[in-house]
């Protein structure tokens, strides 16, 4: 018999849950190499790469390549959706009070000099050869949920790779399933209203792919009487304002939890007409929860769901 084991464990400010068809011991691996890419990739770590791009001031960087590989997609993503996912937007988080982590109060995000946000990433220098990265003058990163998502693909992958027979990684609910998984050779996944935690809207069947949601009220913090989250305007940098008919949680379905996060967040930003058209020429699923508590399937969803 196949072994099937799990750990949730704390991890990119939100909780890891893994599970592995195969050898128990793969399970330390995915622990170790998910903190390994938040050492690297945390805008609160004052060690991490990021943070040293965020204070590079122009110059290069020599970074490890699972950064090069974290940098492309963001400046990839920014261009793809025209913004509506914007990785440039960390100075107004902090001015608006999401300097420190909601999870550990040690840990600050720290931003030197004057900065600009929602400018276009193309400038950035990438070369692969050498692993070094220089960002324009007064931009700065944050990887946010696109950091979870492609982590949890890159480890997804890489237990495959290292012998498990399936394998389901979620980051703070970015999730990626490959190989065999435990029922019929399925993984199923629920998605859950945002109203009510033990209420199911559906439920995914995946084989081999990802399934990525984001919401309004993931990530929550005060300022004096006011309630702030953390999904901002491109085009303002302010937090998304509620009206009965915003979108207040996206859920979406692709092969990969760095794209389906990526388009998660469209959703919210850009709203169902246009957050779906980019969603279907993408070749994704999605399923939008509003304000007022209805929601709206994209033409491919019930593909995936049941």
């Amino acid at each position: 018999m196949t072994t099937l084991t799990q750990e949730v464990f704390a991890c990119m400010g939100n909780t890891a849950d893994v599970t592995v068809v195969g050898d128990p011991a793969l399970l330390e691996f995915a622990r170790v190499r998910l903190a390994a890419l938040e050492q690297l990739w945390s805008r609160f770590i004052a060690t991490s790469e990021i943070s040293a791009l965020n204070r590079s001031n122009g110059e290069t960087i020599s970074v490890h390549p699972d950064t090069v590989t974290l940098v492309r997609y963001l400046v990839d993503a920014q261009h793809l959706t025209n913004r509506a996912f914007d990785p440039t937007l960390l100075p107004s988080l902090v001015n608006l009070g999401y300097a420190r982590s909601l999870t550990n109060d040690a840990l600050v995000t720290n931003l030197d000099g004057t900065l600009q946000w929602g400018q276009p990433l193309a400038a950035t220098s990438i070369d692969i050869e050498h692993s070094t990265i220089e960002l324009p003058i007064g931009l700065t990163l944050d990887p946010g949920g696109l950091g979870k998502g492609l982590a949890a693909d890159i480890v997804a992958t890489e237990l495959l790779e290292r012998g498990a027979a399936g394998a389901c990684v979620s980051v703070g609910g970015d999730i990626r399933c490959v190989g065999t998984g435990p029922i019929n050779g399925t993984w199923p996944i629920p998605v859950v209203s945002p109203f009510e935690s033990s209420a199911i809207l559906s439920t995914a069947t995946l084989t081999d792919g990802a399934i990525t949601t984001s919401s309004l009220g993931a990530k929550t913090w005060m300022v004096g009487s006011t309630k702030m989250h953390h999904v901002l305007s491109p085009k303002t940098g302010m937090p998304l304002q509620s009206s009965p008919n915003q979108v207040v949680q996206s859920t979406v379905i692709g092969a990969e939890a760095v794209w389906a996060e990526v388009f998660s967040t469209v959703v919210l930003v850009d709203g169902v007409v246009e957050g779906f058209r980019q969603v279907e020429a993408a070749g994704l699923a999605a399923l939008a929860v509003f304000a007022n508590g209805k929601s709206l399937e994209s033409s491919r969803w019930k593909e995936y769901t049941q």
